[in-house]
């Protein structure tokens, strides 16, 4: 009996690395969600803002990381007046044995890349009245593509629309063209394709978010200027002055977490085309930059606001019933009247807000939360309810 009792304690470590071994390759997912909140602890303990932010964005911050599954973040505030102010918290990676997070630390941009994007669409194009008439401009006239079409609305679509995301394409009614697995996507490369499109509504009467707006809207971008988006945003805007980049080319260092992700993990770039997908969310870049890099275009985004459409039925209270000026979502929070990008990528969540005085922040979030709009919501509550 005592060697039986020697044996079972001696086997006891075994066991439970033997047990902590197969959940792991059962789930290792659930193991990081079960581990997090010491993680989550410590990155939010690490927060760390400068002089200018308000005290409010601290908080949220380590919010982020402590609550909402992001365990390294950037945000970065700039007032309608210029006033910057930002926070930090994480590491690159392994807590506390990593480098740590800093304000210039690259990180992926997602869709808020469609705010980059649309701002150099609007460099070129002359005169208020220049602008109206690009917007105004067939997608079909602008790329050469004439019928038959296999969806006769396809001939309908407009350039504003497509910057407006009302052009008949809905990712989440039909397959996201952009982002299939180990697929090349058709666009940037032919638009020959646009003839056997099957749209989801015709274009002009409904809101519906889509990638694939941004990636021909740069294509109609250069085939009307004879300039792509990227020699303007390299040559004319010089964005690398403002530590923006291609994921192509640079990608982030930071290690993201997958926690909340059921499918891909940390590999999921390689399954992608990042040429093709610079315009809709194919960016790096860090919040301060990205931030700074609006302020000082401002301009574009009022050109976005004038885009505004009576006529598309929309509920700015209602996120079911989205309302886009131009590429920004219009929401009613809190009896204030705001505008948003959201930006998701396998592990990581990002937002752009602005209000009606130009006050403006960026948050770029190395996680997914659970729900995943979970964090935007934060954000979007925190910031109606503190900026004046």
């Amino acid at each position: 009996m005592r060697r039986v009792f020697q044996w079972f304690i001696l086997s006891v470590p075994f066991l439970i690395l033997l047990v902590a071994y197969l959940i792991w390759e059962t789930d290792r997912n659930m193991v990081k969600r079960w581990l997090y909140p010491v993680q989550g602890g410590i990155a939010a303990w690490s927060t760390r803002c400068d002089s200018q932010a308000p005290a409010w964005i601290k908080d949220t911050s380590a919010a982020m990381a402590r609550d909402y599954g992001s365990p390294a973040n950037q945000v970065a505030y700039v007032s309608a007046k210029g006033r910057e102010g930002g926070c930090v918290n994480g590491w690159s990676a392994m807590p506390l044995l990593s480098e740590r997070l800093t304000p210039d630390t690259r990180m992926r941009l997602a869709s808020l890349s469609k705010i980059v994007s649309f701002i150099a669409m609007t460099q070129g194009q002359g005169s208020q009245a220049d602008w109206q008439k690009w917007l105004s401009q067939v997608l079909t006239s602008v790329v050469q593509v004439d019928g038959p079409y296999k969806d006769t609305r396809v001939a309908d679509i407009h350039i504003g629309q497509l910057l407006s995301h009302s052009a008949g394409f809905d990712r989440l009614k039909a397959e996201d063209t952009m982002v299939i697995r180990d697929k090349k996507p058709w666009c940037p490369y032919t638009m020959e394709p646009l003839r056997e499109q099957i749209l989801q509504y015709t274009p002009g009467t409904a809101y519906a978010y889509g990638n694939i707006d941004f990636c021909l809207a740069a294509v109609a971008y250069e085939r009307s200027t004879g300039k792509s988006l990227w020699q303007v945003l390299d040559q004319d805007l010089q964005m690398g002055q403002y530590g923006l980049a291609y994921l192509k080319d640079v990608d982030s260092s930071v290690r993201y977490n997958f926690m909340h992700q059921g499918f891909y993990d940390e590999s999921f770039p390689r399954y992608f085309d990042w040429s093709a997908l610079r315009a809709p969310m194919g960016m790096t870049g860090n919040a301060m930059g990205l931030a700074r890099f609006i302020h000082q275009h401002r301009e574009a985004l009022a050109l976005a606001l004038a885009m505004h459409n009576d006529h598309i039925p929309c509920d700015a209270a209602n996120p079911e019933k989205p309302c886009f000026d131009g590429f920004l979502e219009r929401r009613e929070v809190q009896g204030k009247t705001l505008w948003m990008q959201r930006g998701y990528l396998f592990g990581m969540s990002a937002i752009f807000l602005m209000d009606e005085p130009g006050n403006l922040l960026v948050w770029l979030g190395a996680g997914e939360s659970s729900p995943l709009a979970a964090a935007g919501k934060r954000w979007t509550a925190d910031f109606a309810q503190h900026i004046q």
